[in-house]
């Protein structure tokens, strides 16, 4: 494996935020109000910029590693990631009973390891400006539930947040996971979760650590049903 310096590549953090910044200026602007979807989306957006900001830093790394206890490389992961949050903007605008509205995407041969983190950053503006914009009563299938806009962005924040943490501890490199994105995810789609430090209750919940007593959980998933 390269054992390339830590330094990002020029330009590849604030071009990895730019749509993150715009889709949030924009649904600021076109509604006003607070809500559950709006503190969502902001939220997911948050998490996303984290996230884009942390894989910044090792964009000069080999990404064709495996990722930390995953099947999948740490390219692999982040398009999965960025392509999770693509398909779930798909499920909250087309609200589908069953299937996907938008396959997973498959990354593009010349994209580069910046243009990769620049498609994360993009994915999420996606999904957290169809989350401002969509009504409450939407809801779109999902194997672990079906669930509405709140539900599907609190999937796009696990999604981001854990599979960073994956590509980041498979490097060694140190990143804090923001707690209020982790926080809303676990109360959201993880209701029977101890207390405790949300970041630490998320990477428990999500089996990536132990937790105090708690093993490392084997098996897990999310419940993006509503409550009645």
């Amino acid at each position: 494996m390269n054992q390339p310096t830590d330094e990002p590549a020029p330009g590849a953090e604030s071009h990895a935020t730019d749509a993150l910044d715009a889709a949030a200026a924009r649904g600021q602007a076109d509604v006003p109000d607070t809500s559950p979807a709006l503190d969502a989306a902001d939220a997911l957006e948050r998490a996303v910029r984290a996230c884009c900001a942390g894989l910044t830093q090792v964009v000069d790394r080999d990404w064709s590693a495996r990722a930390d206890d995953l099947s999948w490389s740490v390219s692999q992961t982040v398009e999965h990631t960025a392509s999770c949050l693509v398909g779930y903007a798909g499920q909250v605008v087309g609200q589908p009973a069953t299937g996907w509205v938008v396959p997973e995407v498959p990354l593009e041969k010349d994209m580069t390891q910046p243009d990769v983190v620049r498609w994360l950053a993009g994915s999420g503006a996606i999904l957290a400006s169809v989350v401002r914009t969509t009504p409450a009563q939407a809801r779109g299938f999902h194997p672990y539930g079906t669930s509405d806009p709140v539900g599907f962005a609190c999937m796009g924040i696990v999604e981001a947040l854990v599979h960073t943490y994956d590509v980041m501890h498979t490097f060694d490199v140190a990143w804090t996971i923001p707690p209020d994105p982790a926080q809303l995810a676990v109360a959201r789609l993880f209701r029977d979760a101890p207390a405790g430090d949300p970041v630490e209750v998320l990477l428990w919940c999500a089996g990536r650590q132990p937790l105090r007593d708690l093993p490392r959980r084997e098996k897990w998933r999310w419940d993006g049903t509503l409550l009645p």
